[in-house]
């Protein structure tokens, strides 16, 4: 199989901070269907106390309480210092510091799924093939989706994200993975700062967008149903083609 899409739900987010819960929502409601209840959802994030200043942790503590299958992936157990000096960080970074590796540090009493690993283009498609989905840190400036920029030739809607940011600066963006195309290689995600129901990158401008500094590699895999069609474990060849 060299081509997958998993059908998710489309949340556009509100704010200019609220882009991670947007992919939650996606993925919760695809995950919980009728059973999904939005004022539940509300009163977690509440609990949760971190206010409008949404970390990867932060999400997958979400995950955690609906006690969902899933497994964050991060480079940087805890909060990178030298962000501190960064615009995208600057607000919020002295509470959220404090917070966030608190967070890391009471992971395993929390029963919350964190791993130290930077994980390959390789596994993302082999997990996106097992049914999972994937909510993914991105720079925004460095991701453009190519039907976006193909067509709008004043480039005004390959801005994919609405946290104000120069083009020369990092911007934090969360984006769900949902499927891939090896053959043109290709990603698919959703994207919550567009109305448009799916957006497609290249495998090398989302690699450049996911490894960012920045992002420190966060990823989490959510696990949905079992895929529509029994599949053994399968290779696909997503090196260079010249």
């Amino acid at each position: 199989m060299s081509r997958r899409q998993i059908e998710l739900p489309h949340v556009r987010q509100r704010s200019d901070w609220d882009c991670g819960l947007a992919c939650s929502l996606m993925v919760l409601q695809k995950l919980l269907g009728n059973k999904f209840d939005i004022l539940e959802y509300e009163g977690i994030c509440t609990a949760k106390n971190f206010g409008t200043s949404v970390w990867t942790i932060d999400i997958a503590n979400i995950f955690t309480e609906y006690k969902a299958e899933y497994v964050f992936y991060t480079s940087t157990l805890g909060v990178d210092p030298s962000y501190g000096d960064n615009s995208f960080y600057k607000g919020t970074f002295n509470m959220d510091e404090m917070r966030v590796n608190s967070l890391f540090k009471m992971a395993p009493n929390l029963g919350l799924r964190v791993e130290k690993r930077r994980i390959s283009l390789e596994e993302i498609i082999s997990r996106l093939m097992k049914g999972y989905v994937a909510i993914v840190l991105v720079n925004s400036n460095a991701l453009i989706c190519n039907w976006c920029e193909m067509f709008s030739p004043n480039k005004l809607r390959m801005l994919n994200c609405v946290c104000p940011s120069t083009q020369n600066e990092y911007c934090g963006h969360y984006i769900v993975l949902c499927g891939f195309d090896a053959d043109k290689r290709h990603i698919y995600y959703k994207n919550p700062s567009f109305n448009d129901d799916l957006c497609c990158a290249k495998f090398d401008m989302f690699e450049l967008a996911r490894h960012s500094y920045g992002t420190d590699d966060d990823i989490i895999f959510i696990k949905l149903n079992e895929p529509e069609m029994s599949m053994k474990e399968t290779f696909i060849d997503i090196s260079n083609k010249t």
